[in-house]
């Protein structure tokens, strides 16, 4: 999912992206989009000796 955060003022909040829409239209500004990534790599760790 990804979340996006919007200011109004002094306010911030963080919300998903289905919602900006409404905030847009609020006349909330976008500060940042977070993208969330799935980190499920196949990688093994090696250790030394």
């Amino acid at each position: 999912m990804t979340k996006v955060k919007v200011k109004c003022g002094a306010i911030v909040k963080e919300i998903s992206k289905g919602a900006l829409k409404w905030y847009k239209e609020a006349g909330w500004k976008v500060i940042e989009k977070k993208e969330e990534k799935n980190d499920k790599t196949n990688t093994k760790k090696t250790t030394t000796t």
